[in-house]
Protein backbone atom coordinates (compact mmCIF):
# COMPACT_ATOMS: atom_id res chain seq x y z
CA UNK A 1 0.00 0.00 0.00
CA UNK A 2 1.19 3.64 -0.74
CA UNK A 3 0.58 4.82 2.87
CA UNK A 4 1.45 8.19 1.34
CA UNK A 5 -1.42 8.66 -1.21
CA UNK A 6 -3.37 6.55 1.13
CA UNK A 7 -3.05 9.28 3.88
CA UNK A 8 -3.38 12.06 1.18
CA UNK A 9 -6.87 10.66 0.11
CA UNK A 10 -7.99 10.18 3.16
CA UNK A 11 -7.45 13.85 4.33
CA UNK A 12 -9.42 14.78 1.11
CA UNK A 13 -12.15 12.96 1.99
CA UNK A 14 -12.32 14.10 5.20
CA UNK A 15 -12.25 17.57 3.85
CA UNK A 16 -14.57 17.70 1.77
CA UNK A 17 -16.82 15.06 2.97
CA UNK A 18 -17.01 13.46 -0.04
CA UNK A 19 -15.51 10.44 -2.00
CA UNK A 20 -16.27 11.55 -5.49
CA UNK A 21 -15.35 15.36 -4.93
CA UNK A 22 -11.99 14.22 -3.46
CA UNK A 23 -11.27 11.42 -6.29
CA UNK A 24 -12.40 15.00 -8.40
CA UNK A 25 -9.55 17.22 -7.06
CA UNK A 26 -7.30 14.10 -7.01
CA UNK A 27 -7.70 13.26 -10.34
CA UNK A 28 -8.23 9.51 -9.40
CA UNK A 29 -11.04 7.65 -9.69
CA UNK A 30 -13.61 7.23 -7.29
CA UNK A 31 -13.55 3.50 -7.06
CA UNK A 32 -9.38 3.85 -6.18
CA UNK A 33 -10.19 6.37 -3.34
CA UNK A 34 -12.42 3.96 -2.06
CA UNK A 35 -9.94 1.56 -2.20
CA UNK A 36 -7.18 3.48 -0.56
CA UNK A 37 -9.86 3.72 2.22
CA UNK A 38 -10.57 0.51 2.47
CA UNK A 39 -6.54 -0.48 2.20
CA UNK A 40 -5.93 2.24 5.45
CA UNK A 41 -8.60 1.23 7.51
CA UNK A 42 -7.36 -3.05 7.59
CA UNK A 43 -4.00 -1.67 7.86
CA UNK A 44 -5.35 0.30 10.84
CA UNK A 45 -7.58 -2.25 12.19
CA UNK A 46 -10.30 0.29 12.75
CA UNK A 47 -13.18 2.13 10.73
CA UNK A 48 -11.99 5.98 10.08
CA UNK A 49 -15.30 7.06 7.72
CA UNK A 50 -18.99 6.51 8.46
CA UNK A 51 -20.74 6.21 4.91
CA UNK A 52 -23.62 7.35 3.91
CA UNK A 53 -25.88 8.19 0.67
CA UNK A 54 -25.58 11.83 1.46
CA UNK A 55 -22.16 12.28 3.05
CA UNK A 56 -19.28 10.91 4.48
CA UNK A 57 -18.63 11.47 8.36
CA UNK A 58 -15.38 10.33 10.19
CA UNK A 59 -15.21 8.12 13.50
CA UNK A 60 -13.59 8.96 16.84
CA UNK A 61 -10.23 7.15 15.11
CA UNK A 62 -10.97 9.03 12.14
CA UNK A 63 -11.09 12.05 13.93
CA UNK A 64 -7.74 11.37 15.90
CA UNK A 65 -6.10 10.24 12.85
CA UNK A 66 -6.80 13.68 11.36
CA UNK A 67 -5.86 15.97 13.98
CA UNK A 68 -2.70 13.69 14.04
CA UNK A 69 -1.73 13.52 10.71
CA UNK A 70 -3.15 16.90 8.97
CA UNK A 71 0.07 19.14 10.61
CA UNK A 72 2.75 15.88 9.39
CA UNK A 73 1.20 16.52 5.71
CA UNK A 74 1.23 20.05 6.01
CA UNK A 75 4.67 19.81 7.43
CA UNK A 76 6.18 17.78 4.56
CA UNK A 77 4.71 19.19 2.02
CA UNK A 78 6.14 22.28 3.16
CA UNK A 79 9.83 20.71 3.03
CA UNK A 80 9.03 19.53 -0.25
CA UNK A 81 8.46 22.94 -1.63
CA UNK A 82 11.58 24.41 0.17
CA UNK A 83 13.56 21.77 -0.90
CA UNK A 84 12.23 22.01 -4.63
CA UNK A 85 12.48 25.95 -4.30
CA UNK A 86 15.84 25.69 -4.26
CA UNK A 87 16.68 23.42 -7.49
CA UNK A 88 14.24 25.62 -9.45
CA UNK A 89 14.26 28.90 -11.14
CA UNK A 90 11.32 30.57 -10.54
CA UNK A 91 10.70 33.41 -12.65
CA UNK A 92 7.99 35.52 -14.47
CA UNK A 93 4.90 36.50 -13.41
CA UNK A 94 2.12 35.30 -10.79
CA UNK A 95 -1.00 36.56 -10.63
CA UNK A 96 -3.15 36.30 -7.35
CA UNK A 97 -6.61 36.98 -6.11
CA UNK A 98 -7.33 36.79 -2.45
CA UNK A 99 -10.19 38.27 0.07
CA UNK A 100 -9.50 41.50 1.10
CA UNK A 101 -8.57 41.58 5.16
CA UNK A 102 -6.94 38.01 4.48
CA UNK A 103 -4.67 39.45 2.05
CA UNK A 104 -3.72 42.21 3.59
CA UNK A 105 -3.45 40.69 7.35
CA UNK A 106 -1.95 37.21 6.41
CA UNK A 107 -1.24 37.41 2.87
CA UNK A 108 0.98 40.03 2.29
CA UNK A 109 3.49 39.03 4.88
CA UNK A 110 4.06 35.87 3.63
CA UNK A 111 4.02 36.77 -0.08
CA UNK A 112 6.93 38.98 0.91
CA UNK A 113 8.91 36.03 2.50
CA UNK A 114 8.59 34.05 -0.82
CA UNK A 115 9.51 36.87 -3.04
CA UNK A 116 12.70 37.30 -0.88
CA UNK A 117 13.38 33.63 -1.90
CA UNK A 118 12.47 33.84 -5.25
CA UNK A 119 13.94 37.72 -6.56
CA UNK A 120 13.43 36.48 -10.25
CA UNK A 121 9.37 36.49 -9.71
CA UNK A 122 7.01 38.69 -9.97
CA UNK A 123 3.57 39.24 -8.85
CA UNK A 124 -0.07 41.22 -9.28
CA UNK A 125 -1.84 40.51 -6.35
CA UNK A 126 -5.46 41.91 -6.55
CA UNK A 127 -7.44 41.84 -3.26
CA UNK A 128 -11.50 41.38 -3.48
CA UNK A 129 -14.10 39.79 -1.68
CA UNK A 130 -16.50 38.19 -4.29
CA UNK A 131 -16.02 35.07 -6.22
CA UNK A 132 -13.30 34.68 -8.93
CA UNK A 133 -13.11 32.39 -11.67
CA UNK A 134 -9.35 32.26 -12.18
CA UNK A 135 -9.81 31.32 -16.19
CA UNK A 136 -12.21 33.56 -16.83
CA UNK A 137 -10.31 36.50 -15.01
CA UNK A 138 -6.70 35.28 -15.66
CA UNK A 139 -5.38 33.98 -12.29
CA UNK A 140 -2.70 31.20 -11.64
CA UNK A 141 -4.02 31.33 -8.33
CA UNK A 142 -7.54 31.88 -6.46
CA UNK A 143 -7.09 32.10 -2.57
CA UNK A 144 -10.95 31.97 -2.19
CA UNK A 145 -13.26 30.65 1.16
CA UNK A 146 -16.41 29.75 -1.37
CA UNK A 147 -17.20 26.22 -0.85
CA UNK A 148 -16.44 25.50 -4.65
CA UNK A 149 -16.08 27.82 -7.00
CA UNK A 150 -16.23 25.05 -10.01
CA UNK A 151 -15.96 21.31 -10.45
CA UNK A 152 -13.67 21.94 -13.43
CA UNK A 153 -11.11 23.55 -11.18
CA UNK A 154 -8.00 22.25 -8.55
CA UNK A 155 -9.02 22.83 -5.14
CA UNK A 156 -6.62 22.49 -2.08
CA UNK A 157 -7.49 23.19 1.63
CA UNK A 158 -4.77 26.16 3.17
CA UNK A 159 -6.04 26.87 6.19
CA UNK A 160 -8.78 27.19 8.55
CA UNK A 161 -10.82 30.90 9.66
CA UNK A 162 -11.86 30.94 13.06
CA UNK A 163 -15.26 32.39 13.25
CA UNK A 164 -16.99 34.34 15.87
CA UNK A 165 -20.49 36.07 16.89
CA UNK A 166 -19.33 40.03 17.77
CA UNK A 167 -21.61 43.16 18.72
CA UNK A 168 -20.06 46.11 20.67
CA UNK A 169 -21.16 46.52 24.88
CA UNK A 170 -23.15 49.16 23.60
CA UNK A 171 -25.31 47.30 21.45
CA UNK A 172 -25.81 44.95 23.92
CA UNK A 173 -26.72 47.20 26.76
CA UNK A 174 -29.27 48.79 24.44
CA UNK A 175 -30.58 45.66 22.77
CA UNK A 176 -30.06 42.81 25.27
CA UNK A 177 -27.80 39.72 25.14
CA UNK A 178 -29.71 36.40 23.18
CA UNK A 179 -29.18 33.79 24.47
CA UNK A 180 -29.63 31.30 21.81
CA UNK A 181 -29.46 31.78 18.15
CA UNK A 182 -33.55 31.59 17.93
CA UNK A 183 -33.53 35.24 19.42
CA UNK A 184 -31.01 36.42 16.75
CA UNK A 185 -34.39 36.85 14.95
CA UNK A 186 -35.02 39.95 17.08
CA UNK A 187 -31.79 41.58 16.58
CA UNK A 188 -29.83 44.02 14.12
CA UNK A 189 -27.78 41.79 11.85
CA UNK A 190 -24.73 42.79 9.70
CA UNK A 191 -24.06 39.73 7.10
CA UNK A 192 -21.60 38.94 4.98
CA UNK A 193 -22.61 39.63 1.17
CA UNK A 194 -21.04 36.14 -0.11
CA UNK A 195 -21.86 33.72 2.68
CA UNK A 196 -21.93 30.27 1.66
CA UNK A 197 -24.95 29.66 4.38
CA UNK A 198 -26.95 32.56 2.35
CA UNK A 199 -28.99 34.09 5.43
CA UNK A 200 -28.96 31.31 6.98
CA UNK A 201 -26.26 31.22 10.50
CA UNK A 202 -25.54 27.58 11.64
CA UNK A 203 -24.67 27.10 14.86
CA UNK A 204 -23.22 24.42 17.62
CA UNK A 205 -23.94 24.55 21.07
CA UNK A 206 -25.38 23.07 24.52
CA UNK A 207 -28.94 22.62 22.96
CA UNK A 208 -26.99 20.68 19.56
CA UNK A 209 -26.74 21.66 15.90
CA UNK A 210 -29.12 25.07 15.35
CA UNK A 211 -29.63 27.29 12.17
CA UNK A 212 -31.28 30.35 12.30
CA UNK A 213 -32.63 32.73 9.19
CA UNK A 214 -31.65 36.23 9.63
CA UNK A 215 -32.75 39.11 8.17
CA UNK A 216 -30.01 41.91 7.95
CA UNK A 217 -30.08 45.45 8.69
CA UNK A 218 -26.64 46.25 7.31
CA UNK A 219 -24.89 43.60 4.01
CA UNK A 220 -21.42 43.85 2.85
CA UNK A 221 -18.74 42.18 0.68
CA UNK A 222 -15.78 43.64 3.58
CA UNK A 223 -15.00 42.07 6.81
CA UNK A 224 -13.31 45.21 7.78
CA UNK A 225 -16.22 47.20 6.68
CA UNK A 226 -18.99 45.04 9.36
CA UNK A 227 -16.26 45.08 11.95
CA UNK A 228 -16.49 49.06 11.29
CA UNK A 229 -20.69 48.88 11.40
CA UNK A 230 -20.30 46.23 14.54
CA UNK A 231 -17.43 48.60 16.89
CA UNK A 232 -20.45 51.59 16.32
CA UNK A 233 -23.13 49.72 17.63
CA UNK A 234 -24.90 48.93 14.66
CA UNK A 235 -25.53 45.05 15.04
CA UNK A 236 -24.38 41.68 15.39
CA UNK A 237 -21.89 39.97 13.36
CA UNK A 238 -19.98 37.02 12.46
CA UNK A 239 -16.19 38.21 11.84
CA UNK A 240 -13.14 36.07 11.38
CA UNK A 241 -11.35 36.44 14.59
CA UNK A 242 -8.20 37.42 13.37
CA UNK A 243 -10.13 40.72 12.28
CA UNK A 244 -11.29 41.53 15.92
CA UNK A 245 -9.14 39.71 17.72
CA UNK A 246 -7.69 42.79 19.15
CA UNK A 247 -11.00 44.48 19.84
CA UNK A 248 -11.89 41.52 21.61
CA UNK A 249 -9.11 41.70 23.97
CA UNK A 250 -9.83 45.05 24.65
CA UNK A 251 -13.14 45.47 25.54
CA UNK A 252 -14.34 47.19 22.00
CA UNK A 253 -16.58 44.24 20.86
CA UNK A 254 -18.32 41.36 23.30
CA UNK A 255 -18.54 37.71 22.43
CA UNK A 256 -22.17 37.18 21.33
CA UNK A 257 -23.71 33.20 22.33
CA UNK A 258 -20.28 32.92 23.89
CA UNK A 259 -21.57 28.88 24.53
CA UNK A 260 -22.58 28.80 21.08
CA UNK A 261 -19.58 27.46 18.03
CA UNK A 262 -20.02 29.40 14.75
CA UNK A 263 -18.67 26.43 12.05
CA UNK A 264 -15.00 27.75 10.71
CA UNK A 265 -13.95 29.23 7.24
CA UNK A 266 -12.21 26.77 5.36
CA UNK A 267 -9.39 29.20 2.98
CA UNK A 268 -9.07 26.82 -0.29
CA UNK A 269 -6.43 27.57 -2.84
CA UNK A 270 -7.90 27.30 -6.39
CA UNK A 271 -5.64 26.76 -9.63
CA UNK A 272 -6.71 26.46 -13.02
CA UNK A 273 -6.26 23.18 -14.84
CA UNK A 274 -5.77 19.67 -13.03
CA UNK A 275 -1.47 20.72 -12.88
CA UNK A 276 -0.75 23.78 -11.37
CA UNK A 277 2.22 25.43 -12.66
CA UNK A 278 5.63 24.75 -10.69
CA UNK A 279 5.88 27.86 -9.70
CA UNK A 280 2.40 28.39 -7.73
CA UNK A 281 2.72 24.69 -6.63
CA UNK A 282 5.56 26.20 -5.09
CA UNK A 283 3.53 28.86 -3.79
CA UNK A 284 0.46 26.91 -2.37
CA UNK A 285 3.19 24.43 -0.52
CA UNK A 286 4.95 27.49 1.23
CA UNK A 287 1.21 29.15 2.38
CA UNK A 288 0.43 25.88 3.86
CA UNK A 289 3.30 25.42 6.08
CA UNK A 290 3.56 29.65 6.64
CA UNK A 291 -0.51 29.23 7.94
CA UNK A 292 0.71 26.14 9.76
CA UNK A 293 3.04 28.24 11.95
CA UNK A 294 0.93 30.78 12.26
CA UNK A 295 -1.93 28.59 14.09
CA UNK A 296 0.92 27.02 16.65
CA UNK A 297 1.89 30.05 17.82
CA UNK A 298 -1.57 31.54 18.47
Amino acid sequence: MDWLAAFRTFLRVAELESFSAAAEQLGIARSLASRRIRDLETALGAPLLLRSTRRVRLTEAGNLLRAKLSPLLEQLDGLIAEASARQTGIAGLLRLSCPTSFGIRFLAPALAEFMQLHPQLRVELILNDRAVDPVEEGFDLVLSDAERISGQYREEPLAQIELVCVASPEYLRRRGEPDRPEALKRHAIIHYLHAGTGHDWLFFGPRGREKVTIHPIATTNNGGVMRELALRGIGIAILPRFLCREDLERGRLAPVLPDWRVPPARLRAVMPGRAPLPKVALLVGFLREHFRRLRERE
